[in-house]
């Protein structure tokens, strides 16, 4: 396709591993050495030397990356992009594209290449979704409703739920729970026996007229405030080391905060 060199062609996708890989297939078929690509909303400094092209999801053509990765490259790369791509951090579009211009010279072997700036942003990406999941296997907290469903909602900085759903779908295989991303409105639903599935457009409101809590859980909720009040020694308080041991953004759905 023809270009102005002079121009940079920036697509602008959905914050999605499938709105990403669909941008990435337009954006290569004009050409790597003039576009670039940026999650919707994340790209405010525009130039007069830049021009935006505003990206529809495609199932389609997002598959066809994800075929190609795995056929030329290999399910360890599509694993890190993965990773990458659920991350809040907001040029991860743009870092993914360049890993992947890299990763197609060079081939399956791009994941050792640690020297490599872009392949070792992404591999802090990685690092980074990863510890905040394995925080939130700990953080996690459910409340029984009166309908017996089991509660929860988070506010994480990246999308974890996709990660943690399968460590909470096998420890409470015979559960129904909810695990509700409130900065994303996205939300596992688990069916005791059955599995879960992740739900896009459920908000904290909709959940809570769902069912109020149990009374057998209001009651517990009240024992535990109770006792972490009772337990506490006021002249020996360390705030400074509660934040660090329990920073602030994760205290919000805990049961002492809301008491």
């Amino acid at each position: 396709m023809s270009n102005d060199n002079s121009t940079t062609y920036i697509y602008e996708c959905d914050d999605t591993l499938e709105g990403i890989f669909t941008a990435v297939y337009k954006a290569w078929e004009r050409g790597t050495s003039c576009t670039d690509i940026r999650v919707r909303g994340t790209y405010t400094n525009l130039s007069i030397f830049e021009t935006v092209i505003d990206v529809e999801t495609d199932e389609a053509l997002a598959t066809k990356v994800v075929n190609s990765i795995r056929k030329k490259l290999s399910d360890d790369v599509l694993f890190y992009i993965y990773r990458a791509a659920l991350t809040y951090n907001t040029d991860k579009a743009s870092l993914i594209y360049r890993y992947l211009q890299k990763a197609f010279r060079v081939g399956p072997l791009i994941v050792n290449y640690l020297h490599d700036e872009t392949v070792m942003k992404i591999f802090e990406l990685d690092r980074q979704i990863g510890s905040e999941a394995h925080k939130y296997l700990g953080f996690v907290r459910f409340e029984e409703l009166s309908n017996g469903v089991l509660s929860s909602c988070i506010n994480p900085l990246s999308n974890v739920v996709p990660l943690i759903a399968d460590h909470f779908a096998d420890r409470l295989h015979n559960e129904n729970w909810i695990i509700l991303d409130t900065n994303r409105n996205l939300a596992a639903i688990h069916q005791a026996g059955v599995g879960y599935t992740l739900v896009n457009g459920i908000t904290e409101e909709q959940l809570r007229s769902f069912s109020a809590p149990s009374a057998k859980e209001e009651e517990f909720q009240a024992l535990w405030g109770q006792f972490f009040k009772s337990i506490a020694i006021e002249p020996r308080s360390n705030y400074s080391l509660q934040r660090n041991m329990m920073p602030l953004r994760y205290r919000k759905y805990m049961t002492a905060e809301k008491l």
